[in-house]
């Protein structure tokens, strides 16, 4: 099993790393995390070359992103929620998969395994309803070919931090071992 975390936390030692972390323990085989404040990604330019047949005109680290993206069988989005929704960062990033639903739209099959896709998302201060966040992560995870398959979220981390939430954490445990089942590893 090849999972792919897309961390759009700026902070590595945070809230959304004890979630991650808790989900790495439960996982079994290959984990990649690509962290969006520290990838050279230039967001999505519009240029439409990807809708012309000629891909993603942008030379960036996004080249291996892909790449990890279509090998993985585990795609994983976390995120701290600003504004109650993904960080910029991480939304830069994935606005550069673009480039994957306009091959799609041209009748290309993305290669790759089937997929099965998740959210950890943390929150803290008047963050009390992450669906907006769990919206566009669905959205982002649907276009790279993968089902939905959990979610775990910590809200008021201002009042009871990531890594001391026994339900968090726990849920994100035995949503990676369920994965790892799920996955014959």
């Amino acid at each position: 099993m090849k999972t792919l975390i897309l961390n759009g936390s700026p902070r590595p030692q945070g809230d959304t790393a004890a979630l991650i972390q808790a989900f790495r323990e439960g996982l079994k085989g290959e984990i990649w995390q690509i962290d969006a404040y520290r990838m050279n990604v230039s967001p999505c330019v519009d240029c439409r070359a990807c809708m012309r047949g000629g891909g993603c005109r942008i030379q960036d680290d996004m080249e291996q992103i892909y790449q990890a993206a279509a090998e993985a069988d585990v795609l994983a989005i976390a995120s701290p929620l600003y504004f109650s929704t993904l960080t910029g960062p991480l939304l830069s990033l994935c606005s550069r998969f673009q480039a994957l639903y306009a091959a799609r739209r041209r009748g290309i099959v993305l290669p790759g395994p089937e997929k099965a896709g998740v959210a950890l998302l943390v929150g803290g201060g008047s963050t009390k309803d992450p669906s907006c966040a769990l919206h566009t992560a669905a959205i982002i995870l649907r276009e790279l070919g993968a089902q939905v398959w959990g979610q775990a979220v910590s809200l008021r981390t201002d009042k009871l931090p990531a890594a001391q939430d026994q339900a968090a954490l726990a849920e994100a445990r035995e949503m990676a071992r369920g994965l790892s089942r799920l996955c014959g590893e």
